[in-house]
């Protein structure tokens, strides 16, 4: 199994990435950027809570939680007595699956392209670090400017921190972000100092 494609479950917090296959671009165009997010909004939001999010051409990354059962059930509208049957980390992996294929066939219809487009399986890693969801928060927004695709992140159009600076309507959970860390001002300035790559890794690797 590659790593950190355990099976995820309800109530838990999670760092949700993946990239094309071979590194191939999943984004080339900005209507591709808001047609994955709607995608993911329909297939996602009803099963978890989303805090960030950066897209950036050949990959993406999420910080969700995962909502309770009781909410994924009614959402799936499995009945009570058919409940303790149902393996919920397959059904959650599903609903990936199903962001993934939507937007997969869309992008090859209209790139004149075949096969796959993600990696398989994504990868997710259990966030219980108060200090991995704060840099990782970070590192997220500060990932275009890394990747030299901005000179200033926050620029960015097709990440969370658009949407929470600028108080945009998203499906991103705002309030309990800026909730986290004291108003948008505190906010703002956790986010003057760079957090590195190599500084997520070794948090990973704790």
């Amino acid at each position: 199994m590659k790593k950190n494609t355990e099976a995820m479950a309800p109530d838990q917090l999670y760092h949700v990435f993946n990239r094309g296959i071979n590194r191939t671009k999943i984004f080339k165009e900005y209507r591709n950027y808001r047609f994955f997010l709607r995608k993911y909004q329909k297939y996602i939001c009803p099963i978890a809570d989303t805090y960030a999010y950066c897209l950036i051409g050949n990959h993406f990354h999420f910080l969700l939680r995962i909502k309770p059962a009781q909410e994924i059930f009614e959402f799936k509208k499995i009945k009570t007595e058919q409940r303790e049957h149902i393996d919920l980390s397959k059904l959650i992996a599903r609903q990936f699956g199903t962001l993934f294929n939507c937007y997969a066939q869309a992008f090859n219809k209209t790139n004149d392209r075949t096969g796959g487009l993600f990696e398989n399986p994504f990868r997710r890693i259990k966030v219980e670090d108060e200090i991995y969801f704060t840099q990782l928060i970070k590192y997220l927004h500060f990932n275009p400017e890394n990747h030299g695709i901005v000179s200033d992140f926050r620029q960015y159009k097709n990440s969370s921190y658009h949407d929470i600076s600028t108080m945009k309507k998203s499906f991103v959970d705002k309030k309990s972000v800026l909730d986290y860390f004291g108003g948008i001002e505190e906010f703002k300035h956790f986010h003057t100092s760079r957090v590195e790559e190599k500084n997520i890794i070794n948090l990973l690797l704790e």
